[in-house]
């Protein structure tokens, strides 16, 4: 019988097992970041902490943040002027020892580069296996990249790891443009996707004017997503799957070992995390930075990455910006390991009359209307967020069959719903379709920002 997992000894390993392990990685680790890097030095010695003073993971837990990303921005500013590369003062070994370069996509601000060693690259591979494994992915299938390439993560990185599993990733990427995506997509007739959902929606909207088929015709027997919320919502996974055939799969990571991906539960039970082994996760509180309790069934905070075997420039303490559930409770699915579930991004959180609401949960809201909208809607600030005052100003696009007597009922509908289940009040502006213009090779943007 086949196995579910790349890595059956490593994957279900136990808790107490798996928890052993990153303790012994841990303390390696401290003392590489400690001894090969004047940044980490410093802030170890500014904490008044040294990593012989660290004696548990739960010592290891209450050390303050290391790293955030306006603070890595920074450091990479510093050694751009300083010493010619782009890595930050966290690099912890020679840029000759660096072999791949990548980009986050900036959504946020500039770009934070990324660079990986030999062993970074082996380790990056290794955890999305694991991934590719349990979404059904095997050696020798044909696999539509449809990420954006270029610099970023999502680009060369999936490429080389579906290389080294054994699958031929289809290199067409987002910027390939649509009609020689889906004409690519046709000839070449792979068995799996991966890409952002907007981009999958992108396609299943455009297939038949463009391509003369419909996305179903593909025969796609899965679609990964990641970069954006989508593949979590249920509204949304019902429409690409109901669209292309496909099961979908949410996923999420980027480098440091970090990656996870949903599983084949009936009804969506978060992303499960595959590399906890090269990846120790923490959660601290947003405002406080103080940990959060994680011995129970379930724990929400910010989260904090430290990664455990990365050689180039390590995630230690690193403050990531979002806001998200972990789920030690065994899933569904029968699939062992921590799952995770996105609430947004801390820099994202908006306060209405005292009120904490995500973006993305007002997303999820409007994604529960289609057809009657687009999907596409924007929040409108006026004001430096995080406060707003109410009511919380938002467009949203009617869908192509509203009439445009049912435009007011609709209004209310989607006010209504957005009060009842997340307790703000919206001033909701109805749309014609295609007014709020959006790439869809792009990360989805939910904010408008006019302050």
């Amino acid at each position: 019988m086949e196995s579910r997992f790349w890595n059956e000894p490593v994957e279900t390993m136990s808790r107490e097992e798996l928890r052993d392990l990153q303790w012994q990685r841990l303390q390696k680790q401290m003392r590489y970041v400690y001894y090969n890097s004047n940044f980490y030095r410093k802030t170890f010695r500014d904490a008044g902490a040294h990593p012989d003073d660290v004696k548990s993971i739960d010592d290891f837990r209450r050390l303050p943040i290391f790293l955030d990303k306006e603070k890595d921005r920074l450091t990479q500013e510093k050694t751009r002027e300083d010493e010619g590369h782009p890595f930050g003062e966290y690099l912890c070994t020679s840029t000759r020892n660096v072999r791949a370069m990548h980009t986050t996509s900036g959504t946020t601000g500039l770009p934070v580069f990324e660079g990986f060693t030999e062993h970074d690259i082996n380790v990056q591979n290794e955890v999305l296996s694991r991934a590719f494994w349990r979404m059904g992915m095997r050696p020798g299938d044909f696999v539509l990249h449809g990420f954006g390439l270029s610099m970023w993560l999502a680009g060369l990185m999936p490429l080389r790891a579906l290389q080294s599993f054994g699958a031929l990733g289809i290199p067409l990427g987002a910027e390939a443009g649509t009609e020689r995506f889906l004409q690519f997509a046709k000839l070449t007739s792979p068995k799996h996707m991966i890409g952002i959902p907007s981009f999958v929606e992108h396609l299943i909207r455009k297939a038949p004017e463009v391509g003369g088929f419909e996305m179903r015709d593909l025969g796609l027997e899965t679609i990964m997503c990641a970069g954006e919320p989508g593949a979590g919502i249920p509204e949304t996974r019902k429409r690409i799957q109901d669209a292309t055939g496909a099961r979908l799969y949410d996923s999420t990571g980027g480098l440091w070992g970090l990656w996870g991906v949903s599983c084949d539960a009936p009804t969506y039970q978060g992303i499960h995390l595959v590399g906890e082994d090269y990846c120790f996760i923490d959660l601290v509180d947003p405002e406080t930075k103080e940990p959060v309790d994680m011995s129970g069934p379930t724990a929400t905070g910010e989260w904090v990455v430290t990664a455990l075997e990365w050689e180039a420039a390590p995630a230690f303490r690193y403050a990531y910006g979002d806001i998200v559930e972990l789920v030690n409770e065994p899933c569904e699915c029968g699939l062992p390991g921590t799952r995770v579930r996105y609430a947004g991004r801390a820099d994202d959180l908006l306060i209405v009359k005292g009120v904490n609401v995500y973006p993305m949960a007002i997303k999820t809201v409007i994604d529960s209307f289609v057809p009657k909208v687009t999907s596409e809607m924007r929040i409108v600030l006026t004001t430096k967020p995080p406060k707003v005052e109410p009511p919380l100003q938002m467009k949203v696009e009617y869908g192509p069959d509203i009439a445009e007597a049912d435009l007011g009922s609709l209004k209310s509908e989607l006010e209504a719903a957005i009060s009842r289940r997340l307790r703000v009040r919206p001033a909701i502006e109805l749309v014609p379709p295609n007014t709020l213009k959006r790439d869809p090779t792009k990360k989805l943007k939910l904010v408008e920002s006019k302050y």
